[in-house]
């Protein structure tokens, strides 16, 4: 094995983290810090990477060793996410009663998953928007229910027709109401993601929180999604949240009923996610090398950003097809790029595409529609 250098800070900061951690080791870890140690990367990098909701999980020993400004970021950082996520809880607690009346059946998917079926605390798991799944036939139902209730709704606007044809997304519908955002999925997976997973709205686990019933999918399902859902962000190297690898260590995720595409998957997540509780990282496995990266906040090694970017441009159909989609994506059609870039001649809004990396429309963060249109 090839072990990586890691920098200090990162390395306390894993093991800080680390469900494994015991109060003695918390301690004895902090005691160990030489004077030379980098606590402004250290918060930095703690807040970066959502792992700052659990570095006051032995309250007494953090008192004693962090510095004052440390410590006081960190409180910070726990009552923002504390205070953002009880507002989307209560609303939660709101809708659902409302969503039962109306008969339409969902689900709740990812962090509030977690938080209603494992307890996980609010000022531990930052938790971005509330993902809930419905069937197909009633996004429609829905979009006028959240409009109703005062939400501005978001459809997806594709490329071209062939990407709604053969690239379909698995979240085409996104509400905002606030501070307060909803992603709603009809799929597991986009098309593009090339990940089966059958969501189903039988069968599922009914949890009575305050008098309401809230709907979650079958234990066994939700943490094939939980795994899936970051295979697909490592497997494309995209940035996710370290707290979703803590959310994995508590799950055994199930075979059942996989194809053999997201059980392959599944055995390499599974090998990375023992490595990384145990902090034996390899440099040979690109899995591990990446998520080290996006902990240190460094770029990706030129290897894997030749990688990621043979990822991105892999055929996501047959050739003929690739090619179509390829086109488009370099010409969309102009009710794509008004919808993003407002008014203006085609050639002129589509070199404004290529060439702006980030935009508003309307007020809105671009990062939310760039999502949302595919």
């Amino acid at each position: 094995m090839s072990n990586p250098k890691i920098h200090r800070e990162i390395l306390t900061l894993l093991r800080l983290t680390n469900p494994d951690c015991t109060p003695a080791l918390f301690e004895a870890e902090l005691q160990a810090l030489p004077n030379t140690f980098n606590w402004t990367y250290f918060i930095e990098r703690a807040i970066a990477t959502h792992l700052a909701g659990y570095l006051l999980r032995y309250p007494e020993p953090a008192e004693k060793y962090f510095p004052k400004p440390v410590l006081k970021k960190v409180k910070s950082y726990q009552q923002q996410i504390q205070l953002r996520s009880s507002f989307m809880r209560e609303e939660i607690l709101r809708l659902t009663p409302l969503l039962n009346k109306a008969e339409i059946d969902f689900v709740l998917l990812k962090g509030w998953d977690l938080h209603f079926r494992h307890n996980t605390l609010l000022k531990e798991r930052q938790i971005s928007d509330i993902d809930i799944y419905i069937d197909q036939e009633n996004l429609i139902n829905l979009t006028f229910f959240l409009q109703k209730e005062g939400f501005q709704t978001f459809g997806i606007i594709y490329k071209s027709k062939w990407h709604e044809k053969w690239l379909p997304q698995h979240a085409p519908l996104h509400a905002m109401k606030g501070q307060i955002e909803l992603d709603i999925h009809t799929r597991a997976f986009a098309t593009a993601h090339q990940l089966e997973l059958a969501l189903t709205l039988e069968n599922c686990d009914i949890l009575d929180i305050n008098g309401n019933q809230i709907p979650l999918l079958h234990e066994e399902l939700a943490g094939q999604f939980l795994a899936l859902h970051l295979s697909k962000h490592l497997t494309a190297m995209q940035p996710f949240k370290a707290a979703q690898l803590i959310d994995l260590y508590r799950i055994e995720i199930s075979m059942a009923g996989l194809g053999s595409r997201e059980k392959k998957r599944i055995k390499v997540l599974e090998s990375f996610i023992d490595r990384t509780r145990k902090m034996a990282f390899d440099s040979r496995h690109p899995y591990d090398v990446f998520y080290l990266q996006l902990l240190a906040g460094e770029s990706l090694p030129w290897i894997l950003k030749i990688r990621k970017f043979i990822q991105r441009i892999k055929p996501k159909s047959s050739l003929i097809k690739s090619l179509i989609l390829a086109f488009f994506d370099i010409f969309p059609n102009k009710r794509y790029l008004t919808h993003l870039y407002g008014k203006g001649g085609y050639w002129f809004l589509n070199l404004k595409r290529l060439t702006m990396r980030t935009n508003k429309r309307k007020g809105i963060d671009s990062q939310i529609n760039t999502d949302l249109i595919k």
